[in-house]
């Protein structure tokens, strides 16, 4: 069963990744989607590679399910079929920076006197106070979250982590406002900014350098706060371990790295040696493969993990037997593998993948004439 939000109406007026994100959820699970764009404005994460016959694989993945029409709302007559989709819709989803939508008179204030009962969720940079425009690698820099990444200099994490937790979190603001509405039978409005979700992910490095003044260290492959907790050299690569309490050094010390048993038996002890401990730990994980050290981690209750590619997770039956991953046919894009479930449901799931739409493809269902 796919329909938990079955019966939600969704006018999505996001673009690129943290928006369309958080609405694909929905979609994901029986709500109506419907993504406005204009013809001259569109998505231009239509235009992001992989492409193939035209369609672009990373639009694919963010807006399977969901429907699309063309408006310009700059132009009345489009903003009053924009305002008619308002009135019957239960949630609105946008990422505009604060003036542009005063400017095209689709703000909360306006659109709440539409409808009551609307939920309105707005994704921005800095907030509802602070008109500046932002991309992830914006706000990992300004969110401090790159000052932490690197090893000789500050660098961005290889993905869209600011915009995935934005996406994450105005989904549960939306979902509990839905809750709430149950309650009071009235709409509201929920802001995620996304340098204060950037924030959100430095973990103890914030609070760190208000206790100590100075800035912490870059981490390159290694916590911070924990050690041994990252990624080690072996025989032929990487592996990830991960030792997260003095019993585990305990038991790692005794059965792996004797020389060290009885030695570094407090976790401050382990940071502040952390760089000689690294250079043994790494001499004695030479005579090791990734794959046979694993076996003896795992043999021993220590968490470790190989290092795997994109091919090495296209090859995992596991990802696909637990719907982590989903092999399906594309009309354009092919046979494609694309995210799947994150959310594991007891009575619900995401029965069958829906394509992405093509801009405009769903004009005619709304008397759109364009």
């Amino acid at each position: 069963m796919s329909n938990i939000f079955k019966g939600l109406k969704i006018i999505d007026c996001t673009k690129v990744f943290s928006g369309p994100f958080a609405s694909r959820y929905f979609a994901d699970y029986g709500a109506e989607v419907i993504k406005i764009e204009s013809l001259e404005n569109y998505d231009e994460s239509r235009n992001f590679t992989p492409l193939k016959n035209g369609k672009s694989g990373y639009f694919e993945i963010l807006n399977r399910g969901k429907k699309s029409i063309t408006l310009n709302l700059k132009d009345k007559s489009d903003l009053n079929i924009f305002y008619d989709l308002v009135k019957e819709s239960d949630i609105f989803l946008e990422n505009f920076s604060p003036k542009i939508k005063e400017k095209l008179k689709i703000d909360y204030k306006i659109l709440s006197n539409i409808n009551p009962k609307l939920i309105y969720g707005s994704l921005n940079g800095c907030g509802e106070n602070i008109d500046k425009k932002a991309y992830d690698v914006i706000i990992q820099a300004e969110s401090g979250l790159a000052s932490l990444n690197g090893e000789t200099k500050s660098m961005k994490n290889a993905t869209a982590i600011i915009d995935t937790f934005s996406g994450l979190s105005i989904s549960l603001a939306i979902t509990s406002l839905l809750y709430k509405r149950e309650i009071t039978g009235k709409g509201d409005f929920v802001n995620i900014p996304m340098i204060a979700s950037g924030i959100q992910l430095l973990e103890q490095n914030l609070i760190e350098t208000s206790i100590k003044i100075n800035n912490p260290d870059l981490t390159g492959n290694h916590d911070n706060a924990i050690f041994p907790f990252g990624f080690f050299k072996v025989k032929n690569g990487e592996i990830a371990i991960a030792i997260g309490n003095d019993n585990l050094w305990q038991i790692f010390t005794k059965n792996i790295a004797p020389e060290l048993f009885g030695k570094f038996n407090s976790n401050q002890e382990r940071l502040d040696n952390k760089d000689y401990l690294i250079d043994i730990i790494e001499k004695i994980f030479t005579s090791y493969t990734k794959e046979n050290l694993s076996k003896i981690l795992d043999n021993l209750g220590i968490p470790n993990g190989k290092i795997n590619t994109m091919q090495d997770l296209l090859n995992d039956e596991v990802l696909y037997k637990n719907n982590f991953i989903k092999k399906i046919h594309h009309k354009e894009l092919g046979e494609i593998v694309v995210p799947y479930e994150f959310i594991k449901y007891k009575s619900y799931s995401i029965e069958e993948p829906k394509k992405a739409p093509s801009l405009g493809e769903n004009n005619q269902d709304y008397n759109i004439k364009k």
